[in-house]
């Protein structure tokens, strides 16, 4: 049977998705949530493909799985409801199986390294509180759909309403659309005490930390949708770390 290392598997980037007729607008604003929730934004260099290695790279190298190409490309893309379509057929089934793969192979370690098996899944996988529901949820496996918790909130964006440079426009109106859409994170992981989230659009993914209570964000330097390959990082790849991270029972949350 062909397979090929997990860490092969994960670095592979996915196709580009065409748009058309695509309307730029404002994102999701609630009054529960808004851009100057967020105090303060640092790097978070730790989200790097060094560490990842140096921590899961032998467990990537020595799990095998069988490929699953990305055969045909994907039509094209012009609301965020159409994206979502395009993140569950792309993205979701390939992060669940790699997870899959790595949590059986670490499974005799599972208990000593204090680690629950993860998946991921929409956001109503997991305890909906207040009626909020983020777009993707972190969740562990076999978990109730009522109860359980999303150990690390992704929102899903398109790149011509959110993109991570208009952290630098010279524009306050990018400037306040960029903290926006971390607000909305930031208040999912808040909900679930969670330490870890994300932002996925088209273009990239960017993961993020919150550092506290009172919206201090670390921000991992943004992922393309387009990288991948031998020592880079891929959206899968990210994605997969984060579902690692939501793994550690002794440190994925934060009170």
């Amino acid at each position: 049977m062909n397979t090929q290392s997990l860490l092969h598997y994960l670095s592979i980037a996915p196709p580009t998705i065409p748009k058309q007729g695509t309307n730029p607008g404002p994102n999701t604003t609630n009054p529960q949530y808004d851009a100057d929730d967020i105090t303060e934004l640092v790097l978070w260099p730790e989200f790097s493909y060094t560490v990842i290695i140096q921590r899961y790279g032998e467990l990537l190298n020595s799990t095998q799985i069988r490929p699953d190409p990305f055969t045909s490309p994907p039509a094209p893309l012009r609301d965020e409801p159409t994206f979502h379509l395009r993140f569950a057929d792309l993205i979701m089934n390939r992060v669940r199986r790699g997870l899959r793969a790595g949590f059986a192979q670490l499974a005799p370690e599972l208990q000593i390294g204090q680690l629950s098996t993860i998946t991921i899944d929409g956001g109503g996988s997991a305890r909906i509180i207040n009626q909020f529901r983020p777009d993707a949820a972190f969740i562990v496996v076999g978990a109730s759909l009522t109860t359980g918790v999303n150990r690390a909130p992704g929102d899903l964006k398109v790149s011509w309403k959110w993109r991570s440079s208009m952290r630098f426009s010279q524009e306050l109106m990018d400037q306040r659309e960029y903290k926006q859409v971390l607000a909305q994170v930031n208040f999912y992981m808040e909900q679930h005490h969670a330490r870890h989230g994300f932002i996925l659009s088209d273009a990239e993914l960017v993961a993020v930390k919150r550092l506290n209570g009172n919206g201090r964000l670390a921000v991992a330097t943004s992922i393309p949708w387009s990288s991948g390959g031998a020592g880079r990082l891929s959206v899968l790849l990210g994605l997969w770390y984060l579902g690692m991270l939501a793994a550690e029972n002794n440190n994925w949350s934060l009170h």
